[in-house]
């Protein structure tokens, strides 16, 4: 009897233990080492069939076959069956009243695309075209003159005629899922049964079919309501450009047959000139996502801004945590803007100076974060401010701050608050009042309105968006695994990072303000989002999700989960943490801020300690300890010791060199435990200064040792920058070669030392790369940071000698 109800007679595949792949061997010494009894027999396995040769398949197009052309009758909607009705080779029907076009040659529509030349050897491409045989009739399905009439709401699973022939025809739909989960209660075998022919590792089976002309006939079926070119048509988040719509640019769909757990293979969309898209087929049922709000094609309806203001209003009344986030009175900015509305018309906005005795220091406002972008947008300047006051003029004001006043006056709030038009620009000394106070602005504003999609204040802060291209696509019924579903799996959300990051999270000024405000709520390329200190919340998503918790307790306490953190609860989180005063329980926290920080990206230099400088003072006030350019006073030792992993820019601001407010360069941070293996190599000290002026200099002591340094280009075209130690001095022999990571892109006339800060008992050596500055040697500029391990038989687990590090000296970093 085989283990777990396996049927004997079927061809014994793989297996995957705690997501691994376990061989044939490893299986059945599972079973025998868990008391399984023994491994299904694979005796009835067929004769291993040779692998296929290489070929292309080009079906000739018959004449009697038509394609059918995007009409808002030509659209049907599969009806879910019973499960007793279910069959395994079930078809979608057309609806009969689909309006016939010819078909372009099968040659035509496969010769666009990828061409022969990315085609492997191994790979088969067939040319797909529906048979003859196959009928384009039918009464079971829907057309689109059967549904529901509402030009704002979708419905799902409705499809055209071409993306109905690729359901009925493709081979990846009709393949039926090969896995099946054993054991109790859900336990951590999977056994796969495989087809007896199935290819060899890393292959796919390629398959093309006819689809429309152009993008712009994509675009136009898709807003007749085709589920499947609406998640073709959908936007890529992560494409620099992107074809507009109604294009003529042509375009290809390759489906791309690749059985494994998941689903039987994927979707690539190729346009000319841009890079693939990418659409997924499943075999399991995704979660379910249109739903609410949702279902409507513009995020500025009713809908949509009443779910806001609720996702407000619960938080203004239930959050204790966002409520003592910030005082909520006695502080309002210098100037806001008065918006007035009817209905949904913006009928006038005035800017108010909140210092008169009439003006309430408690009225509560609202915020703006937008990305300026590189046009020349509308600014107060000193000539201006008699015309704001009076009235602004509507017609000059860009679609973000039109928006955002829209969107004010639909939560029910009168006041805004937008930098560009609330500090006089063309003034340095109101703008250094005012960038100074910034992070008190965000922090008391009821509520910030972000437009996260946009990239200028042109863009807007609300989107026409078809809801189909975010909701799974049913495109064959069945139960459990028999399903098959199609999803973009690509959504841009607040928290989203590398190449999918916001283009307004990628802006340094707004690391402050999504810290410091209370409550964000973003207005995104495709859905609306929610997130304050208490919760998250999503049109996808509409109820308000809780942060993390366990047992009662914020786990949000525990430092290695920072990561995992939004900003408003690391910020929160740090705060919390800053009590104990140890420097350890709260430095995760610091570190996630200023990798943030540095990852974005400034229009002037001079704004590098500014646009971070009201979050940095909001945390002096609670750790009991000062800042010292960028680094904390109380660790400065550690605070050195951080590094970039990518040469950037030394920024033309004053901060010295040993400073990460000095280079324009995503930084990161290096952590050693002294209480292990590591020791600290050399000591640091800060000159005694003044309050009203900071000296840029820091004194270390510690072994200081010239090196030459050499590049290496790696296959992938990237740089590793590699030494070696000199003065005169031996380089152990078999000893691995040093690495350093340039802060800026080195000089080859530069002359480099490595100034040692930690080292270990096996032999580890970490610290500093430094130049001098001058002949005299006086004063040193910190160029980069460096790493080495000795590996030098004549001193088994021993120290490497001092000799190798040169002499001890007490060098000037500035």
């Amino acid at each position: 009897m085989l283990p777990y109800g396996i049927q004997p007679g079927k061809v014994f595949g793989s297996a995957r233990y705690n997501h691994k792949i376990l061989d044939e061997d490893e299986i059945r010494s599972f079973f025998e080492r868990a008391g399984m009894g023994n491994a299904p027999e694979s005796s009835s396995r067929p004769p291993r069939r040779p692998n296929p040769q290489p070929r292309v398949i080009h079906l000739q197009r018959q004449p009697e076959s038509q394609v059918q052309y995007p009409q808002d009758s030509n659209l049907l909607v599969h009806k879910k069956q019973h499960a007793t009705e279910r069959s395994t080779d079930r078809r979608f029907n057309i609806a009969s009243d689909i309006v016939a076009s010819p078909q372009l040659p099968v040659g035509a529509r496969s010769s666009r695309g990828r061409g022969s030349g990315r085609l492997s050897s191994h790979r088969d491409l067939l040319a797909l075209q529906r048979p003859s045989n196959v009928s384009l009739g039918g009464s079971s399905g829907t057309s689109l003159s059967e549904l529901p009439k509402n030009s704002d709401q979708v419905m799902e699973n409705v499809f055209c005629g071409h993306c109905q022939l690729f359901i009925d025809e493709s081979r990846t739909v009709r393949m039926r899922a090969v896995g099946t989960t054993t054991g109790h209660n859900g336990g951590g075998l999977d056994i796969y049964v495989e087809p007896s022919n199935k290819k060899r590792k890393g292959e796919d089976v390629i398959e093309s079919f006819p689809h429309y002309d152009n993008i712009g006939a994509l675009q136009q079926s898709a807003l007749n309501g085709c589920h499947l070119c609406s998640l073709f048509a959908a936007p890529d988040p992560t494409a620099s450009e992107l074809p507009p719509n109604y294009s003529s640019k042509p375009y290809s769909l390759w489906v791309h047959c690749k059985q494994n757990y998941d689903g039987p293979g994927r979707i690539e969309m190729d346009v000319q000139g841009h890079r693939p898209k990418t659409t997924y087929i499943s075999y399991d049922r995704p979660l379910a996502r249109i739903q609410g709000s949702l279902r409507y094609k513009r995020t500025d309806a009713d809908e949509v801004l009443k779910l806001a203001k609720v996702w407000l209003e619960s938080c203004l009344d239930h959050h204790e945590k966002c409520r003592h986030s910030s005082s909520g009175c006695g502080f309002v900015p210098t100037r806001l803007l008065k918006i007035t509305t009817s209905g949904p018309v913006l009928l006038c906005v005035q800017l108010c100076l909140t210092n008169s005795k009439d003006f309430d220091p408690c009225t509560p406002y609202l915020a703006l974060s937008h990305c300026w972008g590189a046009s020349d947008i509308l600014k107060l300047t000193k000539s201006s401010l008699p015309t704001f006051i009076s009235n602004l003029p509507l017609a000059s004001l860009p679609q973000n701050f039109s928006d955002a006043a829209l969107i004010t006056a639909r939560l029910g709030y009168t006041y805004l608050w937008v930098d560009s038009l609330c500090i006089i620009q063309d003034c340095p000394e109101d703008w250094d009042k005012e960038a100074a106070t910034m992070g008190n602005v965000y922090s008391n504003a009821v509520c910030t309105i972000a437009a996260l999609g946009v990239t200028d204040s042109r863009g807007g802060c609300f989107v026409t968006r078809n809801p189909l291209s975010f909701e799974p696509c049913l495109l064959r019924d069945g139960d459990g695994r028999d399903t098959i579903w199609a999803e973009n799996q690509r959504v841009q959300r607040p928290d989203s990072e590398g190449e999918m990051k916001p283009p307004l999270h990628r802006r340094a000024w707004v690391v402050q303000e999504r810290a410091l405000a209370p409550r964000t709520l973003y207005f995104g390329s495709e859905m609306v989002f929610w997130e304050c200190l208490e919760g998250t919340a999503s049109e996808e998503i509409p109820g308000l999700k809780a942060m993390a918790s366990k047992n009662s307790d914020d786990r949000s306490d525990n430092p290695s989960l920072a990561s995992s953190l939004g900003l408003k609860a690391t910020l929160v989180t740090m705060k919390k943490s800053c009590r104990s005063g140890d420097w350890a329980d709260w430095e995760c926290f610091w570190w996630k801020m200023v990798k943030e920080y540095t990852a974005s990206k400034l229009t002037f230099d001079s704004d590098k300690w500014t646009a971070f400088s009201g979050l940095a003072i909001a945390i002096e006030q609670h750790t009991q300890t000062r800042l010292y350019h960028g680094l904390w006073e109380s660790n400065v030792f550690d605070e050195l010791l951080w590094k970039v992993l990518k040469p950037g820019r030394r920024l033309d601001f004053d901060a010295p060199s040993w400073s990460w407010l000095s280079v324009d360069a995503g930084v990161h941070e290096q952590r050693y435990n002294y209480n292990s293996d590591f020791r600290q190599a050399a000591t640091v000290s800060i000159p005694p200064s003044d309050n009203s002026q900071r000296s840029n200099k820091l004194s270390v002591r510690g072994r200081l040792l010239r090196f030459t340094s050499r590049v290496i280009h790696t296959g992938s075209g990237k740089r590793e920058y590699k030494f070696k130690l000199q003065n005169g001095r031996p380089t152990p022999e078999r000893s691995t070669d040093g690495r350093w990571h340039p802060d800026i892109t080195p000089d080859e006339k530069w002359e480099l030392s490595i100034l040692q800060f930690v080292t270990t008992a096996y032999k580890e050596s970490y610290g500093l790369v430094v130049r001098p500055l001058d002949a005299s040697k006086t004063s040193w500029q910190r160029v980069g940071y460096y790493g080495m391990c000795w590996a030098h038989e004549d001193h088994g687990t021993q120290m490497a000698p001092p000799r190798y590090f040169g002499e001890i000296e007490t060098v000037t970093l500035v």
